[in-house]
């Protein structure tokens, strides 16, 4: 039987994408694999350590479609950046959400994604995800053209040989947009009206949130960012609330994507190299102290970055 699912994959070790040629890879790649597997993708959240979505679909479907997603991508990154082993954290998170409050709270934990990691000052703003896709109309925002819609145009920029249906659609940079190959209308209706998605957007995590799930008729336990979130471990509880509050967000903070096309345009090339990953670990250590010298960038972040694991 179908079911709605949440999943998440995680790189704690490394950076997932490095730059904007990335972040369309894998952008595509996650619409082709859900294509792929027979299953729909409602909502997406795009980290640069981390993937987190929401899927409907059969569970061995749903099961098949982490683990293709895990190893496309790392062959793809393993390829483009010369890197070797595995790229992700052994195996995958997935949760069954039954009850249309539990569904509504992890449908905005994903879309909340960016501001939970300090990435963004709302939820809004942080672009690698589908917050910005759902009630364009009603909030004042300009949908998502399609620029490239030709299957010939589009089989081009895609891995070769791949399989896709009649109404993706590209942007101008040749990345699928989330109208087409996300059920954004499905999202839509879990929040019934625009207002109603700006309010949850802006909710704080809390009581109220578990309360209203124990309404639902399910034995399933209440959906909340401890239970959801698999890097909890790696990043403490307490500062992704306080993140949540707009405490975790500088403006003037370097992303991990800013800070990798910083060492790739600066360090790499002055070791006569097109990659990060074919330096030694010495040269990788004298480039993360004179990065953290330079910047004050927390240590962790420097390490992923230069895939010092």
């Amino acid at each position: 039987m179908k079911q709605l699912y949440h999943f998440c994959i995680t790189c704690h070790g490394e950076v997932l994408f490095r730059d904007d040629e990335d972040v369309r890879c894998v952008t595509n790649i996650l619409a082709l694999e859900a294509f792929g597997c027979h299953i729909e993708l409602w909502a997406d959240a795009v980290m640069s350590t981390h993937l987190h979505g929401i899927v409907f679909g059969e569970e061995g479907d749903a099961v098949r479609f982490c683990r293709n997603l895990k190893m496309r991508l790392t062959k793809y990154h393993r390829n483009r950046h010369r890197g070797a082993g595995p790229l992700f954290d052994p195996g995958f998170f997935l949760l069954r959400l039954e009850g249309s409050n539990h569904i509504l709270a992890a449908v905005s934990y994903v879309l909340r994604n960016g501001l939970h990691h300090s990435q963004s000052a709302t939820p809004f703003s942080y672009p690698y995800c589908s917050a910005n896709h759902l009630f364009c109309k009603e909030l004042g925002k300009t949908p998502e053209k399609a620029a490239i819609t030709s299957r010939r145009d589009i089989a081009r920029l895609l891995p070769r040989r791949s399989e896709f249906p009649d109404h993706f659609a590209m942007d101008r940079s040749g990345m699928l947009i989330r109208c087409s190959f996300e059920q954004l209308a499905r999202v839509e209706h879990c929040y019934r009206t625009p207002r109603c998605f700006a309010y949850f957007m802006s909710r704080l995590s809390g009581e109220e949130w578990q309360r209203e799930q124990r309404e639902d008729a399910v034995r399933e336990d209440p959906v909340t960012l401890a239970s959801i979130e698999p890097a909890c471990r790696h990043e403490p509880l307490a500062r992704m609330l306080a993140s949540e509050k707009g405490f975790g967000y500088s403006p003037g903070q370097w992303s991990d994507m800013d800070l990798c096309r910083l060492i790739d345009t600066e360090y790499v090339g002055s070791y006569s190299r097109t990659s990060v990953y074919q330096l030694s670990v010495g040269q990788r250590n004298r480039i993360a102290d004179d990065v953290a010298r330079r910047l004050r960038v927390p240590p962790a972040q420097v390490m992923r970055c230069l895939a010092l694991k």
